[in-house]
């Protein structure tokens, strides 16, 4: 997926993570369960059915920055026939100069690419290893900097992860 899909795609889903309705874009997302840290969703986007799961972090740093909504996202596009896209919306636009963010899954690091204020695995590759690290770990960290050059950490919780996962795999088959 190019890079300019793949911001399309993140404001796609961010519209239907929040229950905005984008007309021909997105349709409003309905709420499979939420699992602990986790919860998972089923809805359209242009490209047809969704399911994703969404979590937000548990701790950020540094505190008392001034960000938008941040969540991690894991997306099943049944009508592109796409697994495990891994992406994370930071709440604030990525340094453009030197774009740097990963995800790491108990200490095992992932680099990823960053777009406006969205990011996803560098390598499509990694997206499998990179959800059963999810599943089977306790804690998700997402570092990043932003234009201004703020570094931050977002950690996140993985309790629920498999369930959530579970329940998109079976809603998008």
């Amino acid at each position: 997926m190019t890079t300019k899909a793949r911001g399309l795609a993140a404001g796609l889903a961010l519209c239907a993570f929040v229950g905005l309705v984008a007309p021909a874009a997105a349709q409003q997302a309905t709420e499979i369960g939420t699992f602990n840290a986790w919860t998972a969703w089923r809805g359209t986007d242009a490209s047809g059915e969704i399911c994703y799961i969404s979590g937000q972090p548990r701790s950020s740093e540094p505190t008392g920055v001034n960000r938008d909504p941040i969540h991690f996202l894991i997306i099943h596009r049944k009508g592109m026939g796409t697994k495990n896209e891994v992406q994370t919306l930071i709440g604030y636009p990525f340094n453009t100069s030197n774009a740097q963010a990963s995800a790491s899954v108990d200490g095992r690091s992932y680099p990823m690419v960053t777009e406006g204020n969205a990011a996803w695995l560098a390598s499509t590759g990694d997206e499998p290893g990179f959800v059963s690290a999810f599943k089977a770990g306790s804690t998700l960290v997402v570092r990043g900097t932003s234009q201004r050059g703020t570094n931050t950490v977002d950690t996140y919780s993985l309790s629920g992860a498999t369930a959530a996962m579970n329940a998109i795999d079976q809603a998008c088959q």
